[in-house]
């Protein structure tokens, strides 16, 4: 999507640079000109006019091309995974969820859906926002799939980047250890109720979780979330889906009743 703006900004910028470089040979072109050398300067320029014009025309029906396509494989997939895309989503309707570290207030909202997963009220949304690197700026993109929850205490599981890595195998210990070494290597757990994550994370959950290690589990506002870095893939978007649903099978009876016994 930058990338079809960039280019229309080009062409845009080009045609009206030769739209003027022109305006500018006619008035300012000798007389004894016009007729020699002149004309084929102001025929080439309009000739350019002209492919810019047919150049945005094909970038504008691409672009619609792309976007009717999109939306058909979206209402196909609304029988599959029990959620309704909202085709015109608010710009910024991710500011709602700033409260995740993963979500600031800049970019925009690209995609929408409501559902339910699980017998649970549930949303799932794409956000995405430009980075400077100095020399040139790249698109960062999060999706964001949510399920209703008890209100449970606060708890993150994230990947380990490679530098946590290697700070563990130095002797490290960053987060909340578990049962199992592979899962303890992979995710940083937090949890402002230590009791609470180790009954939920149970040897099943920490298997299920290390199922995908690049997904980021957060428990926060009386909802769960699964996220992603990067752009949605339709084609992908049941499997995230059922992952989400899939979590609230390895549940302990134990969690599900925790706020009802009154331990929080």
């Amino acid at each position: 999507m930058e990338n079809r703006k960039t280019i229309l900004l080009f062409a845009v910028l080009s045609g009206l640079i030769a739209a003027a470089g022109t305006l500018f040979l006619i008035q300012n072109q000798p007389p004894g000109l016009r007729s020699g050398p002149g004309i084929y300067i102001i025929a080439g320029a309009i000739v350019g006019i002209g492919v810019l014009v047919v150049l945005i025309k094909l970038c504008i029906r691409e672009s619609k091309r792309r976007k009717q396509a999109w939306l058909e494989k979206a209402e196909a997939l609304e029988d599959i995974i029990e959620l309704d895309f909202d085709h015109e989503p608010p710009r910024d309707f991710h500011r709602e969820f700033t409260f995740l570290p993963e979500i600031g207030k800049s970019g925009k909202t690209n995609r929408l859906a409501r559902g339910s997963i699980a017998d649970r009220e549930a949303l799932f949304f794409e956000r995405s926002y430009t980075q400077s690197t100095g020399q040139s700026t790249v698109t960062i993109y999060h999706c964001v799939y949510s399920a209703e929850a008890p209100n449970w205490p606060e708890l993150s599981v994230t990947p380990r980047n490679p530098f946590s890595k290697f700070l563990r195998t130095l002797g490290r210990r960053k987060g909340l250890l578990l049962d199992d070494p592979d899962f303890n290597h992979a995710f940083v757990v937090k949890c402002e109720d230590e009791p609470f994550a180790v009954t939920l994370l149970t040897p099943e959950m920490q298997r299920f979780m290390l199922g995908n290690t690049a997904t980021i589990w957060r428990i926060t506002h009386n909802r769960v979330f699964l996220i992603y870095k990067g752009q949605l893939k339709l084609d992908r978007m049941p499997t995230s889906v059922d992952r989400l649903k899939r979590f609230w099978s390895f549940v302990p009876k134990e969690v599900e009743a925790w706020e009802r016994r009154g331990l929080v």
